[in-house]
């Protein structure tokens, strides 16, 4: 039975039972009698009546209660005072999101789960919740998480965070909290917000525009619609900022120690290319495009020899591989969003709603690295015959054959005018429409005075990613060039009659900008415009499905993820009796929830993506003519880093919820307290039943002194990235074989070419486990509230939390694989890895790991504690006059105590500030503040914003070395940002405009230093680019249009 047919069923029968359900609360409601009508939104936080709706509980709170879960709130007006541009961006700058998915989150090809995904308390961006007027936003990707960036900002009214667990309240996803954004569904008029901006080096310009519109319809009806879009255009090189001068590590003076030096290159690369060969005289001289070769000279630092395994210097003839020709300082992006809303009162206590929700990103990049050469597995090896080398170098033709060398490794990287202009870019779309019910039942009788809310919702994301990259099928053949006797340059596998690389193009890559245009383009991209039809090999069931794709091929790699989900949800709230403290609350409900995943990638050199046991195999020595091919050869792929399997598959969840809070006193004095509890009950289809459960204790010590405190265990299925997901990669594994006496004996040989370590880099894939259990996590707050009546507008609260995940879904990583192979042998690890059948280590001389994988288990441990503050303080004032005065501060800080994750055999890797996902943890700074200074008078605003980003460590006791702290200098400084918004009101007519300009980096602050070096792209990195502010002072101007 296909999969198609097997959803279809199960999702007829989950919605009979949803439309049983849902008619008996209608009956139960259409038959009471007429009260007033609930004129706010479902999810508001405005007065209903005699209740509230808050964020993090289900419940219809009587007003004057309060709940224990700590609840960051900002209106629409602080969104932009913490950043003009986009969602994410502004909400990358409150201290409770750490490492959120951000568009200059740098993670390569599909290793991103989306441009504006939250991550809250940096347990994980598949860890935090987000609704859109207290409903669940569907992921926009298998990897989780949903894309913030596609929600229609114009209409925004505020935020709300619950900063602790929630998945009683909501379910999975929720463990590290819940952000909710909530629309202004009652908006009536027209409104129009234009507004651009620019950096203060005249880049990064960027353009914003929305229109909304809401009316009446009738007594009863109400329509809302909107539209925004937003272009910024990419920053790709550090043009104008002169604090970026490659910083980098290297250890000068061998003592283990890494110092930090400007103008870190690799001395290994570069981007014309070095000789590498043991014993030549030449080996260690460079290429020219335009003259000849010289020795490589190093600069006024260098760590190893030219040409050795991981070395490199400070200044020299070394190239910034980074950025010395291109970079992503910022990627080019466009989006747009459309919104729809309309809802009527069909009676006086029945309102029926309808929603649409349209949005559109588009994200482009450059690829990093663009094409490397350093080694294995893409070892570029040079023949004495070779036809570029006899015409334009024949000092070192002669001289290998006056020392009788048969060959040498070009040791260079892809540069701009060899490889073309090498790109990552993606497409993200998602369509989310939504029906449903909000009501209020007035019998008399049974739930009487009871809301009941009921909605189906329906979301369709897709994403597009596109690589244009290097050719590893087709590189040996190119790179092998003779003369074919007429004195004109011929691929060797043409010349020996090889019908496997048709249409090959001899390249010359000694010296940059020698290729040929020809050449270039058939090493790099796909041949675009072929006609393809394959049938599809997935992860999971090889071709068992009999699925075909049909498809035009592009110039870059494809792959395109749908992901859909349906969700229906019905719940009841209300209060069951009087205590003499208060009613006492109830709410209850259900809902069913169905995802599914259908990932292709279209790969026309792999068209069926069959990556199985290594098959199949591109490029070999069998071919007729062919030599020098390296471990990439026994690849699937032929695109340099780009591993995508097909999958397709689904997982349902039902659920059952409950809600209660109890009264316990109240004085009348100010003195009262109240117990909060709740539960859920899960069935995961794959994973079983699971609870998740709450119980809070808020005490007013007196009127103005609030104590708080929750416990809950909180719970997460796995996303279908970690059910179903079979993506690959490159990574580096340390090999269990390999003993310290092997690297010795590997060092005496003293052969720069030799890589006399345990560790070497692999062609990895990250394996999905259906059958993975849930995660739980032990979440406690425990805080005090102050709003003093002595100081009338002040507010402070501080709330300690600590968040405990036990058995969290990951991976062991892909040492640990070989290790449980190698010296566990457990033959599930060991079917994890494909060794070659003709390379060896060069330390120990065991086979050669060349393909690993790493399946997603339950057996890490992640964990996180601090403290939170927050506070507010309104007054009016009179120092200026000339209008009505008044005076705004409020502030949000975090003190970071442990943010640790532990996985198999390996200690707790507390304040690791390594910037990409790809290693799974992140940039913790110690503390993070952001604080407002607001200034009214009249129709003048002026805002001050300041941001502090504070110290962290590079290394900690996961990431050092074995003696040690191997950085001369371990500590991440502190920076202070200030920001500033000015905005001015004014009546033109019947309509209200407002002018405003943002400066943002207002003393335009230098990144701090946080240099890092590696040798997988052979480039020094100066910046976390996702932590700190790398595009300086900027300005944007705005105005808006109200009538």
């Amino acid at each position: 039975m296909s999969l198609t047919k097997s959803y279809a069923r199960q999702s007829a029968r989950n919605t009979r039972i949803w439309l049983t359900c849902g008619a008996s609360a209608l009956a139960m409601v259409l038959g009471s009698t007429a009260v007033q009508a609930q004129d706010a939104d479902a999810d508001d936080t405005e007065e209903k009546g005699d209740t509230i709706l808050v964020t993090g509980s289900r419940l219809a709170i009587p007003s004057g209660m309060d709940t224990a879960n700590p609840v960051t709130s900002i209106n629409e007006e602080e969104i932009d005072n913490l950043d003009p541009g986009t969602l994410i961006q502004a909400m990358n700058n409150l201290p409770i999101f750490v490492n959120n998915d951000t568009p200059n989150s740098n993670a390569g090809f599909f290793a991103r789960a989306g441009t504006g995904n939250l991550n809250l308390r940096g347990l994980g961006v598949n860890r935090t919740l987000t609704l859109l007027n207290g409903r669940r936003v569907s992921p926009t990707t298998a990897f989780g998480g949903a894309d913030i960036n596609l929600i229609p900002a114009a209409m925004l009214k505020g935020v709300e965070n619950v900063t602790g667990g929630a998945s009683a309240a909501y379910g999975t996803d929720a463990v590290a909290g819940v952000t909710n954004f909530l629309l202004d569904t009652r908006f009536t008029g027209l409104e129009i917000n234009l507004q651009g901006g620019i950096t203060e080096r005249g880049d990064g310009d960027n353009y914003e525009g929305s229109i909304s519109y809401g009316t009446s319809v009738g007594d009863r009806g109400h329509l809302l619609l909107s539209a925004e879009a937003n272009k910024m255009n990419g920053i790709f090189d550090y043009s104008g900022r002169n604090w970026y001068q490659a910083f980098g590590l290297l250890d000068s003076d061998g003592d283990g120690i890494d110092e930090v030096w400007p103008n870190v290159h690799s001395s290994r690369v570069s981007f014309d290319g070095i000789v590498s060969q043991a014993g030549f005289s030449l080996n260690g001289y460079q290429f020219d495009g335009d003259g000849p070769a010289t020795p490589y000279q190093l600069g006024v630092a260098s760590d190893g020899t030219v040409g050795g395994f991981d070395s490199r210097t400070s200044g020299g003839n070394g190239d910034d591989i980074n950025c010395g020709e291109v970079c992503n300082v910022f990627p080019d992006t466009d989006r747009y969003s459309l919104f729809a809303y309309f809802d009527y009162e069909l009676t006086d206590n029945f309102k029926v709603f309808a929603q649409y929700m349209r949005g559109y990103s588009h994200l482009y990049e450059n690829a990093t690295p663009r094409g490397s050469f350093v080694g294995f597995p893409t070892t570029l090896t040079i023949y004495q015959d070779n036809f570029f080398l006899n015409r334009d170098h024949p000092e070192i033709a002669q001289a290998m054959e006056d020392e009788n060398v048969a060959s040498f490794a070009l040791r260079r990287m892809c540069s701009v005018e060899d490889c073309g202009n090498l790109y990552y870019e993606e497409w993200s779309t998602q369509n989310i429409g939504t029906v449903g019910f909000e009501a209020e039942i007035d019998n008399n009788g049974f739930l009487d005075g009871w809301r009941v809310d009921g909605y189906y919702q329906y979301s369709h994301s897709q994403k597009k990613w596109d690589q244009f990259g290097l050719r590893v099928d087709r590189i040996f053949a190119s790179i092998d060039a003779v003369d074919d006797g007429t004195g004109n340059a011929v691929c060797r596998v043409t010349q020996f009659g090889s019908t496997d690389f048709p249409g090959c193009e001899p390249i010359n890559l000694f010296g940059r900008g020698n290729a040929s245009p020809e050449a270039v383009d058939y090493v790099t991209g796909m041949d675009p415009g072929q006609q393809i039809t394959t049938p599809l090999f997935f992860a999971d069931s090889g071709f068992d499905l009999g699925i075909t794709d049909s498809y035009t091929s592009t110039p870059g790699k494809r792959a395109i993820t749908t992901f859909e989900q349906h969700f229906a949800e019905l719940s009841f709230a209300g209060n069951v009796f009087d205590l003499p403290a208060g009613p006492v609350s109830l709410a209850f409900g259900g809902s069913y929830r169905q995802d599914s995943i259908y990932q292709v990638n279209r790969d026309p050199a792999n068209p069926t993506s069959n990556h199985d046991s290594g098959r199949p195999v591109l490029c070999s020595g069998e071919s007729p003519g062919l030599r020098g091919v390296s471990g990439d050869c026994n690849n699937t792929v032929a695109t340099q880093y780009s591993k995508v399997s097909n999958i397709r598959g689904g997982a349902d969840v039902k659920e059952l919820f409950g809600e209660v809070l109890l009264p316990i006193f109240d004085t009348g004095s100010g003195q009262r307290a109240g117990l909060n509890m709740a539960g859920r009950w899960a069935d995961y289809e794959g994973s079983g039943t699971i609870w998740s459960y709450k119980t809070s204790l808020d005490f007013s010590v007196y009127e103005d002194l609030r104590l708080r405190g929750t416990y809950s265990r909180d719970v997460r299925a796995a996303n279908l990235n970690e059910r179903f997901n079979k993506t690959g990669g490159i990574g580096t594994v340390t090999d269990p074989r390999i003993s310290q006496a092997d690297i010795d004996a590997c060092n005496a040989l003293n052969d720069p070419d030799l890589a006399c370590s345990a560790s070497y880099s692999v062609t990895t894939f990250s394996g999905g486990n259906p059958n993975v259990a849930p995660e739980k996590a032990d979440t406690l707050t425990a805080g005090v509230v102050f709003q003093p009546d002595f100081l009338p507008g002040f507010s402070a609260s501080l709330d300690w939390f600590r968040v405990d995940v036990k058995g969290a879904i990951g991976q062991v990583g892909l040492s640990e694989v070989a290790r449980r192979c190698y010296e566990d042998e457990d033959p599930i690890f060991c079917n994890l890895i494909t060794e070659s059948t003709s390379q060896v280590t060069d330390a120990g001389g065991f086979p050669l790991m060349q393909l690993v994988g790493d399946q997603f288990v339950n057996v890490a441990r992640s964990y996180v504690e601090g403290i939170d503050l927050e506070l507010g303080y309104n007054t009016d004032i009179d120092i200026l006059g000339g209008g009505d005065e008044r005076l705004s501060l409020r502030g949000f800080a975090t003190w970071l105590l442990e943010r640790s994750n532990t996985g198999a055999a390996t200690p707790a890797n507390n304040f690791d500030p390594q910037p990409t996902r790809l290693d799974g943890f992140g940039s913790f700074p110690k503390f993070r503040g952001t604080g407002f200074v607001s200034y009214n008078n009249g129709p003048f605003n002026a805002v001050f914003t300041g941001r502090v980003i504070g110290s962290s460590l590079i290394q900690n006791i996961a990431t050092q070395g074995a003696t040690g702290i191997t950085v001369e200098n371990n500590q991440i400084p502190s920076v202070f940002y200030v920001d500033t918004r000015f905005n001015y009101d004014l009546d033109i007519g019947n309509t209200r405009a407002q002018l405003s300009l943002s400066i943002t980096n207002l003393f335009d602050k230098d990144p701090p230093v946080v240099a890092t070096y590696s040798f997988f792209t052979a480039a020094a990195t100066q910046t976390f680019n996702s932590l700190h502010d790398v595009l300086g002072r900027r300005y944007t101007l705005g105005v808006k249009f109200r009538m």
